[in-house]
């Protein structure tokens, strides 16, 4: 058996929190041994009560020896110095979803650590999960697919902010899993898209985006992202000449029908998407084989998000 892959933990928030929960009692391959927190005082506390080392400094706990992977789970805009610091010091590296806010700055990680010769990973969790696996593999017996949907709409709370004062609305918070599930369905495919974002004003964060990707051979796939005062719907859809499948995430219920006709419901127990993926990072660490998403994935979700800030045009995305 491969010895545990020591870790290092920067940004344990919303998100953070999720990642250091699993590492501490789950077998993902991983040891945590070291976390980095903007919250000193509490950071202290949480390293003192699961016996691990604190680094006020995250640049510090990049530079301890011990440490073979960086995990960072920051605010997006903090992604990059934390990435390039870690990626300067040989540490493979897994970033939470977005990779960057911007392209040009998730092409600095990614060509950093191709030119390091480092692992880089990009955490799209969406992938790990059940019911889009399963949807998948019902897809492909459906005969030739006529269009898909994506739908992601979560309840509203206060709007995100990064840690320079900006905002990042609905696409690149959540969204971007879906834009990644394109890239899943679609590896390699030219895109022609369109995009509509409807703002409250010129320089406040999307609430809602409608997007249109169309294959070069005329498959459809529609995406509706926002936040919503009900209750949250996540699910996809595919449709084929052969009948369509649908799933719902959220309550883990995958449909599939010919025609009008219901010919299974199957309800999928509701399983911690972080763990396969950490599972997957840490594996390809031990056995020093390619991590399964790439930061040219990550890139990829990023820079077709940015496709969409372009509202209103119709561009190609390749």
């Amino acid at each position: 058996m491969n010895a545990p892959i020591s870790v290092g933990l920067i940004g344990i928030g919303r998100h953070g929190s999720r990642y250091f929960r699993h590492l501490l009692e789950e077998n993902t391959g991983g040891k945590l041994v070291a976390i980095s927190r903007h919250q000193v005082d509490e950071g202290q506390k949480m390293a003192t009560r699961h016996g691990l080392r604190f680094f006020p400094d995250y640049r510090d706990l990049i530079m301890d020896p011990a440490i073979h992977a960086v995990l960072v789970v920051t605010p997006p805009a903090l992604n990059v110095p934390i990435a390039l610091e870690a990626i300067a010091h040989g540490k493979a590296v897994l970033v939470e979803k977005p990779l960057a806010l911007h392209s040009s700055a998730g092409r600095k990680i990614v060509d950093a650590a191709k030119h390091a010769g480092v692992p880089l990973m990009t955490g799209h969790t969406l992938r790990y999960e059940p019911v889009i696996r399963k949807i998948q593999d019902i897809g492909s017996g459906l005969g030739s697919w006529q269009s898909l949907t994506g739908l992601m709409h979560l309840e509203e709370r206060p709007e995100t902010k990064n840690v320079e004062g900006t905002t990042h609305g609905v696409l690149l918070e959540f969204g971007i899993h879906l834009l990644d599930w394109v890239h899943v369905i679609f590896p390699g495919e030219p895109l022609t898209l369109s995009a509509r974002m409807p703002r409250s004003s010129s320089d406040a964060p999307e609430e809602h985006a409608e997007i249109t990707l169309t294959t070069r051979s005329g498959l459809t796939c529609h995406l509706n992202i926002a936040r919503v005062s009900t209750a949250r719907v996540t699910q996809v859809e595919i449709t084929g000449t052969h009948g369509r499948v649908q799933g719902n995430w959220t309550t883990g219920i995958v449909e599939t029908w010919n025609q009008e006709t219901l010919i299974s419901r199957e309800i999928l127990p509701k399983t911690a998407t972080l763990v396969p993926m950490l599972k997957e990072f840490f594996h390809a660490l031990q056995t020093d084989t390619p991590v399964p998403i790439t930061g040219e994935d990550g890139l990829w979700a990023v820079e077709l998000a940015e496709a969409c800030y372009q509202t209103g045009q119709t561009i190609s995305v390749t």
